[in-house]
């Protein structure tokens, strides 16, 4: 057998839903500042129902997105958990997508954007009308590869590096309806 094909059966990666349990390590190593919760109390845009300009300094939080059920992907290379990434549905049929971390040994080799992707399909089966993050500036292509538009603006969170505001709209109408002011 030629040695690319050998190399490539080696690196098999399977990709399905796993618990906090097995997420919880490897965000504790590598997303250290991270705040270690099943879901994220932040909004993308909306302070008590107004569009907040996109120079905001500081994240608005809303306890709310705290009551929705977190899912929780794994990447495994056999049976190591290699990337993960967890997504849940925020106020106003928003989806989050949050700690994206992938293995440094194993990146570069599209397991990012498959997670993402994982992320986006668990979002759209939730009948979200878009997904949005706020990845680390390092992470856009990522983020880009999977139709995401960013901010182009970066912020930089007390606790961390960079990041950038990134969204991904499905439904154009649906979030046009949840953005426009009631009467």
């Amino acid at each position: 057998v030629h040695p690319k094909f050998t190399r490539l059966r080696t690196t098999m990666i399977t990709f399905k839903k796993i618990t906090w349990d097995q997420i919880l390590p490897i965000w504790k190593k590598y997303l250290p500042n991270m705040s270690l919760e099943t879901n994220s109390a932040m909004c993308l845009f909306l302070n008590d129902g107004k569009i907040l300009e996109k120079n905001w300094e500081e994240p608005i939080y809303d306890l709310q997105n705290m009551e929705f059920t977190p899912t929780f992907w794994g990447a495994f290379h056999n049976d190591k958990l290699v990337g993960v990434n967890s997504g849940h549905m925020t106020l106003g049929r928003l989806y989050r997508s949050r700690g994206l971390v992938v293995l440094p040994e194993y990146r570069k080799k599209q397991i990012a954007q498959k997670l993402l992707m994982k992320t986006i399909a668990q979002a759209t089966h939730e009948r979200a009308v878009a997904c949005w993050s706020y990845p680390k500036t390092s992470a856009e292509k990522v983020y880009h590869t999977q139709n995401f538009i960013s901010s182009g603006v970066e912020f930089t969170f007390k606790y961390e590096d960079d990041n950038i505001r990134a969204v991904r709209v499905f439904d154009e109408h649906g979030l046009s309806n949840f953005l426009t002011p009631k009467e």
